[in-house]
């Protein structure tokens, strides 16, 4: 039952990957991971596992608020150690990490840590269990909260284990594989359907026969859809021989927070680079849409930035939550306006 896959057999997998040289061997051992642990009984879950192979585009889960300083602290609650003690003062400047070959590297400094207070035999946590710890990490509101789930992961766990694990919560695994390679050895058709939904649940429950193609799905008004990033360039000569020789318009580039915001009716939704959606520019900008976009459904991709009417010109880099926070609760600022630089 796909239920009952061990995170010990995801675990082997990372492990694995990490010493192969060529991306066809990771490639490779992901295909028979799926194979050998989901197959054609447990097509209905690959989603389980997928979450945890690309975290950063698992939007079903709320945010850990656990970047590394935050963990850190967590991680010395979880452990009952005091603040001053070695371990802790490594974990919280893990930076340094002691003077030790993993300095920088967080994931591996609180293995080391981890390594002299969990044994070394697994806890055989399912991966159905890891992502039932996650959601409890991420629905917890204070750091005592995080830390009480972290202290039951670390007692359910190894140390190799739980180094992957945190390495998830931070959502940067270094597996020295693509996410394009991922998603071609999960479905031929995966990269495609995913770009054009941002929803990887429905990309695992849609595409859970590899033998059958997916007829190309085109974009949604209302659905977030993967922006196009820019294409970096040394030099303008080379971005000129880039464009082939077709006209072009160039404009100033703002410094703003990339949005992309889906008109529907009068139903209007504004989408992260990371496909969340943030409703809390609702307030201070829906109306606006609504006056000056005329056509009924429509996407609109480009950078939200604030404009201070007072001194006529935009606003700081940053700007843009406060803003729409104040816009929320009714105050009057001279930074009402929100504004969007796009392209259709």
């Amino acid at each position: 039952m796909a239920a009952t896959v061990r995170f010990g057999l995801l675990v082997a997998m990372f492990q694995a990957m990490t010493r192969d040289r060529t991306s066809a061997k990771k490639r490779g051992r992901l295909r028979t991971f799926l194979d050998r642990a989901y197959g054609a009984s447990g097509r209905d879950d690959y989603f389980s596992a997928l979450r945890l192979i690309l975290p950063s585009l698992d939007r079903e889960r709320g945010s850990y608020g656990l970047k590394e300083a935050a963990l850190a602290a967590a991680l010395v609650e979880a452990l009952g150690i005091a603040k001053d003690s070695p371990d802790a003062v490594r974990l919280t400047n893990w930076r340094r990490g002691g003077g030790g070959r993993n300095a920088g590297n967080f994931s591996l400094v609180a293995a080391e840590v981890l390594q002299r207070r969990q044994g070394m035999t697994s806890g055989g946590l399912t991966i159905k269990e890891v992502n039932d710890a996650l959601d409890r990490l991420s629905a917890s509101d204070t750091r005592s909260e995080k830390a009480s789930v972290l202290s039951s992961m670390i007692k359910k766990t190894n140390a190799l284990e739980m180094k992957w694990l945190l390495m998830i919560i931070i959502k940067d695994l270094k597996l020295g594989i693509s996410e394009k390679s991922i998603f071609h050895e999960f479905h031929p058709d995966a990269e495609d359907l995913f770009n054009v939904t941002c929803d990887l649940k429905w990309v695992c429950e849609k595409l859970n026969d590899r033998s059958q193609r997916h007829k190309r799905q085109d974009i949604e008004v209302g659905k977030a859809v993967r922006p196009q990033l820019a294409m970096r360039v040394g030099n303008a000569s080379s971005a000129w021989k880039k464009l082939h020789g077709k006209p072009v318009v160039a404009e100033c580039k703002f410094d703003g927070d990339r949005i992309q915001i889906h008109k529907n009716g009068e139903e209007i939704h504004f989408f992260s680079r990371t496909f969340l959606d943030h409703s809390e520019y609702t307030s201070g900008m829906s109306k606006f849409i609504k006056e000056n976009i005329l056509v009924d459904r429509c996407i609109l991709d480009g950078e939200m930035l604030v404009w201070d009417t007072a001194l006529n010109r935009f606003a700081e880099f940053g700007s843009n939550q406060e803003i729409a926070k104040a816009a929320s609760e009714g105050l009057e600022t001279n930074r009402q306006v929100l504004s969007l630089t796009c392209s259709l």
